[in-house]
């Protein structure tokens, strides 16, 4: 979850609004088709709702933490109906994987990899400028 955050996978979400619709107590009204992105990423990284947010700390997502913030604040699959449809199986693929992966190795850091991460500012999704380099040593029984 705390990974999803500091990465989530698009920056930004595209929306097309059904209606119009009036901020409270504003004059700004946003009018029916218009096309809205949702800065994901920015979100995810806006200090006031993620203290420290360059930081990994799971402890963001525990149930008391979760319940202080509004849901909308955490958008790395979407949110409400018209969220990815496959978010539950890429989590349950990755833990597989990952589960697949730690069973039998260890996974490193190498010379070539790259910190601090370096996004790609030409991508239509969030990838680092170079591979992501890793070792992977087999561990034994």
């Amino acid at each position: 979850t705390e990974t999803l955050r500091k990465y989530p996978a698009l920056p930004f979400l595209s929306r097309e609004s059904v209606e119009d619709y009036t901020f409270e107590n504003t004059k700004v009204t946003i009018p029916k088709e218009t096309l809205i992105w949702v800065p994901v990423f920015p979100i995810h990284r806006d200090p006031e709702i993620y203290p420290d947010p360059e930081k990994f700390d799971p402890e963001r997502f525990s149930e008391d933490k979760m319940k202080e913030r509004n849901p909308m604040y955490y958008l790395p699959f979407g949110h409400g109906p018209r969220n990815c449809v496959g978010a539950r199986f890429a989590i349950y693929q990755t833990k597989i994987g990952l589960i697949k992966i730690l069973h039998k190795n260890k996974v490193g850091v190498c010379s070539k990899t790259l910190i601090p991460y370096k996004y790609n500012p030409l991508s239509f999704v969030l990838t680092p400028t170079t591979g992501l380099y890793l070792t992977i040593t087999r561990v034994e029984d």
